[in-house]
């Protein structure tokens, strides 16, 4: 009897090792996710940062600088005039994750056209 009682101990913990590994690889993994998620949402704010410039641009061509919360985020814009156009810099903030992009604009026929479109890295 003692034998059965120890298999079945040693068995239930091997179980319960096992559950717990389990449980701990779905957790790493569910904050992978969220990460990744995270980082895709940063960016997607920045861009929107890009277009509140270029639509506050064309009402107010001396803007310099703004901030915008958004529901999934932030984002700090940082315009600066170049030869023909403006340098507009935008870093979008989501959760942990930040991204920054940059795009040099000109202003065609009423209408911005990117020339040039770079992602930023620290």
């Amino acid at each position: 009897m003692g034998y059965v009682s120890l298999l079945i101990l040693v068995l239930l913990t091997t179980l319960s090792g096992l559950g717990m590994e389990e449980y701990l690889k779905a957790n790493v993994e569910n904050r992978m996710v969220r990460r990744v998620t995270q980082s895709q949402q940063a960016l997607y704010v920045a861009e929107g940062g890009i277009e509140w410039a270029k639509a506050h641009l064309l009402v107010n061509p001396e803007l310099r600088q703004g901030s915008l919360s958004l529901a999934t985020g932030r984002v700090n814009v940082v315009i600066e005039p170049i030869e023909g156009g403006y340098k507009v810099t935008a870093q979008g903030h989501t959760g942990l994750a930040i991204r920054k992009i940059e795009e040099l604009l000109q202003l065609n026929d009423g209408k911005w056209v990117m020339t040039s479109y770079q992602e930023l890295h620290r």
